[in-house]
């Protein structure tokens, strides 16, 4: 289950990064977020890797969605 406690932390990193206001930190809960999912990816048992996957790529694509949003 310490996969779990990755992803839950990662997940925490990008929300944590999404709500500050300086440029600074929401890059550093996001590197920090993608570090944390990706280790907690790699802990995961296989039949949980699809569903795991699919939450990681919304929570990283919305950091993307929004930096694009700012040219």
């Amino acid at each position: 289950m310490s996969f779990a406690i990755f992803l839950g932390l990662g997940l925490g990193a990008i929300a944590w990064g999404l709500r500050a206001t300086e440029e600074v930190s929401q890059l550093a809960g996001a590197v920090i977020g993608a570090i944390l999912l990706v280790w907690g990816l790699c802990l995961t048992p296989k039949m949980f890797l699809l569903g795991a996957e699919i939450l990681a790529v919304i929570a990283v694509f919305r950091i993307c969605v929004r930096c694009c949003e700012c040219e």
